[in-house]
């Protein structure tokens, strides 16, 4: 009876074992095409051996639970290039954006605008008398200064759309880092030998995938969970709390992002959504002004200069044609033409009537190099590739990183996600197992009604 009962046992170990498997393996079935998911396979173990005088009787088997199949490394890797991504296709968005402030298609941009002054000038030579000649050069001054203006228009609206996006994408991070931590919480509540929190783990894990395309960040495993800080260091996951960033108007007007301390950490991010639009902001946009702010002060300041050398139609010396801001980091944004009058044009080199002497001295501020090394139209000319170079180079960026990162999803995959064919296989293999335990269990269950039938019969 003994033997008989541990058999008995044995089989039924069995059945609720591989019964565990097959539900496994369904489930994993059910969501081969489940974003996120990733497979689970039973782990079993075999029970200690039974010694009596009778001899040795194996244990049976037991389910000691489900396990879900994860590669931190690969999921580290993803994270990390999906960061650099993100911080890519940032940049490249808003430098293609950019690059339209400087398009010659409409005709309104710098190149276009200084060409046509170059024309007027070239006209007023010819006929320097002409008082429509003289308004020509003072209308083509003036489409010059618009230029200007709508292109540093352009890239403030673009530096401003960037630090709107800064506050925005610090409110998704807390977010994302407030579900973490709960998620954390609920797994070390839940996460037994039997049962490693699959589900909640791959819900975690989706919305670290979701945090590294917002931020540069570092995770590391404990046995709270998981512990996420920026790339600078600053905490934002530790187990079950989350720490928030805050967003603050600085001096120059743009959000500076804060740790949960109040620390300044906006130069240290990097990577991420965040770090794309802070380099856009800070860095990029920054310099480009800088040129283009460069490029009309130095323009306007020669061409005064030229203007200086002369006399107007009234024989009086030649006065500011252009005017500049006192704050030179304005010189793109409030340039202005200084004069209405077209008399007031010095077209004299000596002040007699009818001299057009110093038309040669204005063209010349078109023609020869400016402090900065170069003439007008090449600094300008030098700034439209830079601005097209950075977008080509944010794009190509995108596009390399994009490549090793399906790679690395490919390679998760073949980990982690659910094979079908595999999982068929998987079927048939725990359904033969469950049907032979079940064999088992009946044939014990037979024996043991004969063996209890033959006590019975009255054979003696």
């Amino acid at each position: 009876m003994g033997g008989l009962n541990t058999s008995l046992f044995v089989g039924m170990q069995a059945l609720e074992a591989t019964r565990g498997a097959l539900e496994a393996t369904s489930n994993n079935i059910a969501n081969a095409n489940t974003p996120g998911y990733t497979r689970e396979v039973a782990q079993f173990s075999e029970n200690p051996e039974s010694v009596s005088s009778a001899g040795v009787t194996g244990g049976g088997v037991s389910l000691d639970g489900l396990q879900s199949v994860r590669d931190q490394l690969l999921n580290l890797q993803i994270q990390q290039q999906t960061s650099l991504q993100s911080s890519a296709d940032a940049q490249s968005s808003a430098l293609q954006q950019i690059q339209t402030y400087f398009s010659s298609s409409s005709g309104g941009d710098i190149a276009s605008a200084l060409s046509s002054f170059s024309t007027s000038l070239s006209q007023l030579s010819a006929n320097p008398a002409s008082s429509a000649v003289q308004q020509g050069v003072l209308s083509a001054g003036q489409n010059l200064a618009n230029a200007f203006h709508s292109t540093a228009s352009g890239l403030t609206r673009a530096q401003s759309y960037a630090d709107g996006h800064v506050t925005q994408t610090v409110a998704q991070i807390n977010s994302l880092s407030s579900q973490i931590a709960q998620l954390n919480g609920q797994l070390s509540q839940s996460a037994t030998a039997a049962n490693n929190g699959g589900t909640i783990q791959d819900q975690r894990d989706q919305l670290v995938q979701q945090l590294s395309a917002l931020t540069g960040i570092s995770v590391i495993q404990s046995s709270e969970g998981e512990t996420i800080t920026t790339s600078n260091g600053s905490p934002l996951v530790m187990g079950n709390q989350s720490f928030s960033l805050q967003t603050a108007t600085g001096s120059n007007g743009m959000q500076q992002v804060l740790d949960s301390n109040g620390n300044n950490i906006t130069a240290s991010l990097q990577g991420g959504q965040l770090g794309g639009a802070i380099q856009v902001r800070d860095q990029t946009i920054p310099g480009f002004l800088t040129q283009l702010n460069t490029l009309a002060s130095q323009f306007a300041t020669a061409f005064n200069a030229a203007q200086a050398k002369g006399f107007d139609s009234n024989g009086n010396a030649g006065q500011n044609f252009f005017t500049l801001p006192a704050n030179a980091s304005d010189a793109a944004s409030g340039i202005s033409v200084a004069i209405s009058n077209p008399s007031l044009i010095a077209i004299s080199s000596d002040g007699s009537v009818g001299s057009n002497g110093n038309i040669a001295n204005l063209y010349a501020t078109l023609t020869n190099a400016l402090p900065s090394g170069q003439t007008a139209a090449g600094s300008y000319s030098n700034l439209v590739y830079q601005v097209g170079a950075e977008a080509s180079n944010a794009s190509s960026e995108s596009s390399a990183i994009g490549l090793n990162l399906q790679q690395l999803i490919t390679q998760q995959g073949s980990v982690s996600a659910v094979n079908t064919d595999e999982e068929a296989t998987n079927l048939i293999r725990y359904q033969t197992a469950y049907e032979a335990a079940a064999r088992i269990v009946s044939t014990i269950q037979h024996l043991n009604t004969v063996t209890l039938n033959m006590g019975s019969s009255g054979g003696y």
